[in-house]
């Protein structure tokens, strides 16, 4: 499911965040989960403070505000407007305009509308084909003139392509985008080929990504605070903060809003914000059927020569299959009363990875397999004329066999990764109230089921080789995750006409959000053991290192509570619009009660004297409240000028604070449930299988410390946040054509660092070593000197845990120009280009001063350059192209060398050279569609066909970055060779792909 191994202060999925240590005397390893406390009572206590105080929505409509003047521009009050659309359940819907001559219709679903006004003494207009998106204002202005009211007047395909009311930077992809133009069929594919100024972890290729989540950066932002919406609810993941509990079906989708920066208050972070909008029937039956596949016989082979003799695999990024069957439909149950929809998703995927499985594998190559299938049910009733509710259902399968395999980077084989198999849900319930014409209010209702395992594939005891880092014969850990996400929202909007000499629309609102983990934990023979296959590149000899003893099995339990206020006046005056608002947020992360079952090492009652004193481990714990507890509040504010008064061009600007959202790992972060372990010398017979007797020299017990000092030493005092200022101009070239340049910069603060809190840094000496340097071969050409630091002797107690520290903060300045066209005239196009710069100088880890070498430089988040463009036109006689062109600037990294300090047992990886001294080759990618549409009626056949990566690019998005030699297979003559491992390929795109679609449409007319 989500992608809970992303690497973040809280995020981290559970093997991660297994290795963030609190430390008592070597190390201190924990799991971080908690309890899911009862729902039912979280759901009175929401429900009874939603009715208690005006509330919070997401955003999952949009509005149409109607401004109507007379011939020498004075409002004109009292005009009757009503709008229309397939997609308003009664058909229509009317309202006056007020005082100042305007009136707002808001949430409305996406769609087409057709706007009439009427007055007496003035002829009634007709506007047909008005746009209206999900999250954004479609202003309107109507001219009256005089005369009879049975004069009428109808205005085509006049849709305002600029927002004068919002500076929020972002783009909408429609259904027409999506159905005509080439992507995966995933979102986050869908993404990454079309939302400028986005960047992925791993490239795709015509949907070979698409069976994992996959982590989205933005304006210097990592994915951590990132917030994904379904019909305006939060479906975030818990614990992979970022990353959503459950996977999307793009055909049910008819509209998607990213924005990415000028973040509206309802939404809590400064990250990508991505909404999808699912389609809702309306009066006519209508609805598809779709399928696509490709395979090994439609695909090509891009890995060379030049790759196979640095070990790649022939066809190491190729595809077996992928292959999707989508069927959905929607209409009235009861006509301009109740619609549904309703859609069956089945998506299968069998992909390979260049870095998968690692160069020890002697078996055959496995692919990374993924079965998803999932329903999709959302009934919409119009209960009576101010009253609408809408309903959402989904459940869904999904099976992946080598979960880990898309991350592997060389390291993991079929046996050490998991198989994960999970049963995801979502349950959400919106109330849409007009309560008068200037008084409206949104409730909504969701709840998410997450059930997660990541499981052993074998139960052998896990191997590592150091040298290396290759693990075989099974993974790490065994988790098998239970994660909730249990909200309630509301929204209210208030408009006074005249006050203060402009008009006023105030929002307020609210948002609570319960969280809840439960994660139970087990590794095979409670033992992990490491070995070197050769001697390190400081000279640590090969053969076996260590057995390190754990006191699994663990249920671990954390839970996090979010309340979140806000108000905001929207104030317009003129050709003004000026808004401000604040959002106040209650954090609240806490570990429920915990117990253990009993495990083979540490029982309960075992001793443990540290020099932070003496007790006994537990296998049962106490709850623990507030770790954290926050309250902040952050303001917003941003202005808006319709330069020219014609609604084509804008200028606009904004400030904000958004405030870090955190996940279930953070009250983890202190757990006194954590694993126990202990680290020996291992006296291995030569089987490289521990047995009883082949312990040798312990080293110190690592193990939690209890409750309550483990929570002094959380010194998490402070919300991390990120302040953002925006400037830009947005302008109508022609019909539908909108060109946007926006400068964006972004500096957080208070970042979460994982802190040396008992040794000082003084308490260390330098050492010097020889660096191989990147040829790894020592005595070579590129031999050089390094320094880092032991810590004196006798080795003092260590005791790492959260912190807030400037030292992880980043900053990122960027400009941004885009391009819009709206589907019309048979042709659409989304484009941009981004210039920016995301820089860090420090790391989220400082235990010593070995942390603080060579820290300073480009983020790894970095990308210079990003440029994307994506659009379709319908040719004469139905004929369909679709395109998309993609050139992003490589990925900064850093060479990186093992040595071993007396104070890691098992060595410490620190940057050999500054940080992002190196830079990954650009990727340059272009795709193509061209079908055929063929109409029978009310009904269409399309026949269509993708090419994927045309010009069969097989540029590299990951090396090693280790320093040293690793023996690999040259695959243009069978034999082993030694090489430097700096720089080896372990990602590398896929090759050139055809996919086939065939998409059958009735209900069309």
């Amino acid at each position: 499911m989500a992608g809970s191994l992303v690497y973040s202060q809280d995020s981290q999925g559970i093997e991660h965040s297994l290795e963030a240590r609190i430390q008592v005397s070597v190390a201190m390893r924990e799991g971080r989960t908690t309890m899911f406390r009862s729902a039912f009572t979280s759901l009175l206590v929401a429900i009874f403070a939603a009715a208690a105080t005006p509330v919070r929505a997401q955003i999952q409509t949009g509005s149409i505000l109607v401004k109507s003047v007379d011939e020498q521009g004075a409002v004109v009050p009292g005009v009757t407007v009503t709008i229309s659309s397939p997609v308003l359940v009664a058909g229509s819907m009317s309202g006056t305009t007020d005082a100042g001559g305007v009136y707002r219709f808001p949430s409305l679903p996406p769609g087409s509308y057709t706007i009439k006004t009427e007055l007496q003494g003035f002829q009634s207009i007709t506007r047909e084909g008005v746009t209206v998106s999900v999250g954004g204002t479609t202003p309107v202005d109507f001219t009256m003139r005089v005369g009879a009211v049975t004069e009428s007047m109808t205005v085509k395909g006049e849709s305002p392509t600029i927002d004068t009311t919002s500076a929020n930077v972002g783009v909408h992809l429609d259904a027409k985008l999506l159905e005509t133009t080439p992507a995966g069929r995933d979102i986050w594919s869908i993404i990454e080929y079309k939302v400028p100024g986005l960047v992925m972890d791993s490239p795709d290729v015509g949907g070979n990504q698409g069976g994992l989540q996959r982590g989205i950066t933005a304006r210097g932002t990592g994915n951590g605070q990132n917030t994904q919406m379904l019909n305006g609810v939060n479906v975030g993941d818990p614990a992979a903060i970022g990353f959503a509990g459950y996977y999307y079906d793009p055909s049910s989708f008819q509209d998607i809003q990213v924005s990415s920066g000028a973040n509206d208050i309802t939404v809590p972070t400064g990250g990508v914000l991505i909404n999808m909008v699912t389609k809702s029937g309306t009066n006519k039956f209508s609805g598809q059927a779709l399928d696509t596949y490709q395979g090994k016989k439609t695909q090509w082979d891009n890995i060379d020569a030049a790759l196979q003799r640095q070990g790649v695999r022939p066809k190491g990024a190729a595809v077996d299959y992928i292959k999707n069957f989508n069927l959905n439909a929607g209409g009235p149950f009861v006509k301009s009363k109740l619609f549904y929809f309703a859609a069956l998703n089945d998506q299968r995927t069998a992909v390979h990875f260049v870095g998968f499985p690692s160069p020890v594998w002697t078996g055959a190559p496995e692919p990374d397999t993924t079965n998803i299938t999932s329903i999709f049910a959302n009934p919409t009733y119009q209960a009576t004329t101010n009253n609408r509710l809408q309903a959402t259902v989904s459940r869904q399968v999904y099976d992946k066999i080598n979960r880990g395999a898309d991350s592997s980077n060389g390291t993991q084989d079929p046996q050490s990764v998991w198989h994960e198999h999970d049963v995801l849900a979502v349950y959400q319930g919106l109330w849409n109230w007009v309560i008068t014409d200037r008084q409206f209010a949104d409730t909504r209702l969701s709840y998410n089921s997450i059930n997660f395992p990541l499981n052993l594939k074998t139960n052998q005891q896990v191997l590592t080789d150091s040298t290396t880092g290759i693990r075989t014969r099974a993974n790490n850990i065994q988790q098998v995750m239970d994660r909730r996400r249990l909200e309630i929202s509301s929204n209210w909007q208030y408009y006074i006409a005249q006050a203060l000499g402009g008009r006023h629309e105030i929002r307020a609102g609210f948002d609570n959000a319960y969280t809840p983990e439960t994660v139970d934990l087990s590794i095979n023979d409670d033992v992990r053991l490491t070995y070197r296959s050769a001697p390190s590149a400081t000279g640590a000899p090969a053969g076996p290192v260590s057995v390190q003893l754990f006191n699994t099995p663990l249920q671990q339990k954390r839970a996090v509570m979010i309340t979140s206020l806000y108000a905001q006046d929207s104030y317009s005056y003129k050709r003004l619009t000026a808004v401000g608002g604040l959002r106040w947020e209650r954090v609240e992360g806490w570990l429920p009660k915990q117990v253990d079952p009993a495990g083979q090492y540490f029982p309960e009652g075992t001793p443990v004297t540290t020099v932070f004193g003496a007790y006994a481990l537990s296998r049962s714990f106490p709850e623990v409240r507030g770790v954290p507890l926050w309250h902040n509040a952050g303001p917003r504010g941003s202005v808006v000028i319709d330069l020219f008064g014609n609604g084509k061009t804008a200028a606009r600007a904004s400030l904000a604070r958004y405030y870090d959202q955190i996940g279930t790992g953070t009250p983890g972060s202190v757990n006194p449930n954590g694993l126990v372990s202990q680290t020996f010398t291992w006296l291995d017979n030569g089987d490289l299988i521990f047995q009883p007797g082949e312990l040798g020299t312990p080293g110190t017990l690592s193990a939690p410390l209890p409750a309550d000092q483990l929570k002094q030493h959380f010194r998490l005092t402070k919300r991390p946040y990120r302040n953002e200022v925006t400037a830009g101009v947005d302008h109508e070239l022609v019909p539908d054509l909108r060109l946007s340049l926006t400068y964006i910069q972004r500096q957080e603060h208070n970042q979460i660092i994982t802190l040396e809190q008992n040794i000082p840094f003084s308490y260390y000496e330098p050492v010097t070593v020889t660096d191989p340097g990147p040829d790894g071969v020592i005595n070579g050409s590129g031999d050089r000197t390094f320094t880092y630091f032991n810590e004196l002797t006798p080795l003092l107690p260590s005791f790492t845990g959260p912190a807030n520290d400037d030292r992880a903060d980043q900053k990122y300045h960027g400009l941004e120009v885009t391009a819009t066209k709206r589907y019309s005239n048979r042709w659409t196009l989304l484009g941009g280009y981004t210039f920016s710069r995301t820089t860090l100088n420090g790391t989220t880890t400082i235990t010593s001063p070995n942390s603080l070498i060579n820290i300073n430089g480009k983020a790894s988040i970095d990308r210079a350059h990003n440029f994307k463009l994506t659009g379709s036109y319908l040719l004469p006689w139905d004929i369909l192209f679709g395109a998309n062109l993609r050139a992003v600037s490589g990925q900064p990294y850093t060479r990186v060398i093992m040595v071993f300090p007396r104070q890691a047992t098992n060595g410490q990886s620190l940057n050999a050279e500054p940080r992002g001294t190196y830079t990954l080759p650009w990727l340059k990618t272009a795709d193509l569609r061209i079908g055929k549409v063929f109409r029978f009626g009310a009904n269409e056949f399309e026949g269509s066909m993708d090419v994927y990566n045309l010009t069969n690019s097989n540029a590299i998005f990951n090396v090693r970055t280790g320093t040293g030699l690793v023996n690999v297979t040259d695959f243009t003559t069978g034999t082993t060779v030694s090489l430097p491992q700096f720089n080896l390929p372990i990602g590398v795109l896929g090759p050139r792909i055809i996919r086939f679609n065939v998409t059958y449409r009735f209900g069309q007319r």
